[in-house]
């Protein structure tokens, strides 16, 4: 199973909203990650996956329980965290507990993590999985200062790939949008979106391959402030692209092309505590 960055989110979205002194303008909120040391989480996580190969559709949908655990704060605040899948279904097939990731990370109180995640050129058999992962893998982090309703503020993500292939990085920018409700708590609401053209090319001795397309994906964060974790999140992404392929077949060369257009939707919802 490819897409386990999409945990990611969920598992550093923990923050306390400590109030800024008051601007003339608005009020303000310094956001960082800290959750005590022994926090457990337990998470509710469904992933449809609607794709269309030259109209030929496919679904997939996988449902999974997860825990997560605050093992350790840090003296200078980073967190580490460990995370296991307790259950997975994929179209209604339990998949076997041995083949459930286990994984361990560490985050500072703005989000990021210690060690960055270098993910492997694509290749042709793993390109779909390759893009959820790399997508999968945007997560929330938070600004320096404080910031009120209606700001962003931006990440770059660098991706690696070189020139002329794309993605070789990403813009991702966050809003924090207002408060709502959400389970009787009152959260706030940040959303995150980000875009990339994709451009891949593969020459073999026999045979040239060209991709081209473009991927987004849009999500949506809940903060509960006074239980200090994401209470929910929403994201979708979008992946859509052109395969052309021209072959030597021993007396010519033969061309085909494949459209893919691929969408994956993902909901986690806190359940314990």
């Amino acid at each position: 199973m490819h897409r386990w960055l999409w945990l990611l989110p969920v598992s550093i979205a923990l923050s306390s909203l400590i109030p800024h002194p008051l601007s003339s303008v608005q009020e303000r909120w310094l956001l960082r990650f800290t959750p005590s040391q022994g926090l457990t989480l337990r998470w509710q996580i469904r992933m449809a996956t609607k794709q269309f190969v030259n109209n030929k559709a496919k679904t997939e949908t996988t449902e999974l329980m997860v825990s997560e655990s605050v093992d350790e704060v840090r003296p200078n605040g980073n967190l580490v965290w460990s995370s296991r899948a307790l259950r997975c279904v994929t179209n209604g097939e339990v998949i076997p507990p041995g083949e459930l990731e286990a994984t361990v990370s560490e985050i500072t109180p703005l989000g990021y993590s210690t060690k960055p995640i270098v993910l492997p050129p694509p290749t042709l058999d793993d390109l779909d999985d390759w893009l959820e992962e790399l997508f999968g893998g945007v997560t929330l982090v938070f600004p320096p200062t404080g910031v009120g309703i209606g700001q962003k503020w931006v990440h770059q993500l660098s991706v690696g790939l070189k020139p002329p292939n794309e993605p070789r990085r990403l813009r991702i920018a966050y809003r924090l949008e207002g408060r709502e409700t959400v389970d009787g708590a009152d959260c706030f609401r940040i959303t995150v979106q980000t875009q990339s053209p994709v451009r891949l090319a593969w020459r073999m001795r026999d045979a040239s391959v060209i991709i081209t397309g473009g991927a987004k994906l849009e999500g949506v964060f809940w903060f509960d402030p006074k239980l200090g974790t994401v209470r929910r999140r929403l994201a979708e992404l979008s992946i859509n692209y052109t395969m052309e392929t021209e072959r030597w077949d021993g007396f010519q060369f033969v061309q085909r092309t494949k459209f893919v257009n691929r969408t994956t939707a993902l909901e986690a919802k806190l359940v314990t505590p």
